[in-house]
């Protein structure tokens, strides 16, 4: 399941994320665009290094060493937590979907992006496997962070997503006014708040979306006070199935407790 328009929209952020929080070993090469006669070349920032100066006056010679300013690379994804390391994709989706959606993990094939990223779908087995597999969220993975494990960005579903806050905001620990769009058995969806790599609830909200093909709208209030500043928490929003062994539609971002 592709949905252009979701997918497009969350890639579009997560591409800020991956800047600060690769490996460092990745290269931006310059954008060229021609329009008409007139030719805009777009350079991505690059990091400096100053070399030492030595300055000689009569008396006296100054060195100044060259000093790394850089900060160290924050990791803001929904799973695992940021000292955990997976060495596949697979191995992060599935410990994510068992642990967050407390389901057997069922995922389609890796879809390479580029080297360090792709996705993967989180399914459904029908009838024991005898009928088409359901998918029921697209889980956006990426490499990141010195030992270069892989990680889940977020996960994607047109019929189940949240709108606010944002994908990577900066939010107060404390009430979270969360809304987005939901579908569920009888309307049912439910909204959770937990802490990246760790399935332990801040908080959950049931609330009521759309019963049918149509999502409908939700808001809800979630405490996020028991957070610690710093911290990665996931917002993550269901639809209800009423089944152990359905994850039912699904959709999570992560967002980031003020220090």
């Amino acid at each position: 399941m592709r949905h252009p328009r979701t997918v497009a929209a969350l890639a579009a952020t997560l591409l800020m994320l991956t800047a600060c929080g690769g490996s460092g070993s990745e290269t931006t090469e310059p954008t060229t665009t021609t329009t008409g006669s007139t030719t805009t070349t777009a350079v991505e920032p690059t990091s400096t290094v100053v070399e030492p100066t030595t300055t000689t006056g009569e008396s006296t010679t100054a060195s100044t060493a060259a000093t790394s300013t850089a900060a160290e690379p924050v990791l803001v994804a929904v799973w695992p937590a940021p000292d955990v390391v997976f060495a596949t994709p697979e191995e992060a989706a599935a410990d994510f979907v068992a642990s967050a959606l407390r389901v057997p993990p069922s995922l389609g094939a890796y879809m390479a992006g580029d080297g360090r990223s792709g996705e993967i779908e989180v399914l459904l087995d029908v009838e024991g496997g005898s009928g088409p597999a359901v998918v029921r969220s697209l889980l956006a993975v990426r490499q990141l962070g010195a030992s270069d494990g892989w990680f889940v960005l977020a996960a994607m579903n047109e019929f189940a997503s949240i709108t606010e806050p944002e994908a990577m905001s900066e939010v107060a620990a404390g009430s979270l006014t969360v809304s987005g769009v939901g579908r569920g058995f009888e309307g049912l969806v439910v909204v959770e708040a937990f802490v990246a790599g760790d399935a332990e609830l801040l908080d959950q909200a049931i609330t009521q979306g759309g019963s049918f093909e149509t999502p409908e709208p939700f808001t809800v209030t979630l405490d996020l006070s028991s957070a610690e500043p710093g911290s990665v928490v996931v917002l993550l929003v269901r639809g209800g199935v009423g089944l152990e062994t359905d994850p039912g539609e699904f959709g999570a971002i992560p967002v980031v407790i003020t220090e």
